[in-house]
């Protein structure tokens, strides 16, 4: 069982071991910030008489998640670690280090199995967190257990409070983990700032910019170009050093392309697929269909801000049936 001292982590051990399960509470140690984590967890893991275990993945976490992170935003994209870290180090490196039996997360989500193995959205529709495991493989789901995919948010931080772990909202509401709140500060220290213009969807050059990375899709802010109709960040071309700025309407498109992609519920499409897809964690999913002849989902309604580097998720209702990295949008200019 991962764990990692917080809410949902701690009452997932919990729950498994009411169960009956031989609990064993895992924590990762991942970078110069874990040793928070794995001093909460030794605290919970003793309360719930569970044997307690910390594995070191520093250097795989630092190759696999971090490294990828950074060049994503050289390459003008915008990474998405989490979804990297669940495929390559929770459900990758940790899985097949530990070999246990069965392995358990505190992710909100369910492994079906009625006529095939399936993953599906948690029944907490506000705390669903299958989105960020549209990556991991599907041989895998064999070997998972999610014990708060039936259970609301609610129901969860009760169980915690009876074993004294209290909700910290400032912890859970933590992105990027490794960066412990210094977004900007690190693309900085890592990547340094260089120079370059900012020009408008004709070529025009309306401002300079600090460095293109740490910008996204979208943004509004950092442009520095005050204007009765705002200008966003719609294109970010780092061969060129620029940002490329139009209004709201340039920010929409109706098809989006994607790279390597992973079916978890279902083998391989072979044919045009109605699916429903979302695009950022906190979007409700949108009608499209999926062609697999060239990676493309074509959308009922145009999207707004669909981000290059970011996840593509595509579902059947509550059924997960894989996803996608976005490497291109169709754009209007």
């Amino acid at each position: 069982m991962l764990i990692s001292g917080g809410v949902d982590s701690s009452v997932a051990a919990l729950i498994l071991k009411e169960e009956g399960y031989d609990v064993v509470g895992v924590t990762l140690d991942m970078h110069k910030f874990s040793r928070v984590d794995i001093e909460r967890t030794r605290k919970v893991t003793e309360k719930i008489a569970i044997p307690h275990i910390v594995l070191d993945v520093r250097a795989d976490f630092e190759r696999e998640v971090i490294r990828y992170f950074i060049d994503e935003y050289k390459h003008g994209r915008t990474p998405n670690p989490c979804v990297v870290c669940n495929r390559r180090i929770k459900f990758g490196i940790a899985m097949d280090g530990l070999k246990f039996d069965k392995f358990a997360t505190g992710h909100y989500a369910r492994v079906s199995c009625e006529n095939r193995r399936v993953l599906k959205k948690g029944i907490d529709a506000s705390r669903d967190q299958s989105y960020f495991l549209s990556m991991i493989e599907k041989k895998r789901l064999k070997h998972i257990i999610f014990p708060l995919g039936n259970r609301k948010k609610e129901e969860v931080r009760r169980k915690a409070e009876k074993i004294g772990v209290h909700f910290d909202e400032r912890r859970e509401s933590r992105e990027i983990c490794f960066t412990e709140g210094k977004y900007s500060y690190f693309l900085e220290d890592i990547l340094g700032t260089m120079e370059g213009d900012i020009v408008d969807v004709e070529g025009n050059v309306i401002g300079r910019h600090m460095g293109i990375a740490g910008y996204t899709i979208g943004q509004r802010k950092g442009i520095g170009k005050p204007d009765i109709r705002p200008y966003y960040i719609v294109k970010i071309d780092p061969r060129k050093n620029r940002l490329i700025v139009g209004r709201e309407e340039d920010l929409y498109s109706n098809v989006l392309f994607i790279k390597h992609p992973n079916w978890l519920s279902i083998s391989p499409p072979r044919v045009p697929l109605p699916v429903d897809v979302k695009i950022r964690y906190g979007q409700k999913p949108v009608r499209a269909i999926f062609y697999p002849d060239r990676n493309m989902v074509e959308f009922t309604f145009p999207q707004r801000a669909v981000t290059p580097g970011q996840l593509a998720a595509f579902y059947d209702g509550e059924v997960l049936l894989g996803g996608g990295w976005i490497s291109l949008r169709q754009c209007s200019f």
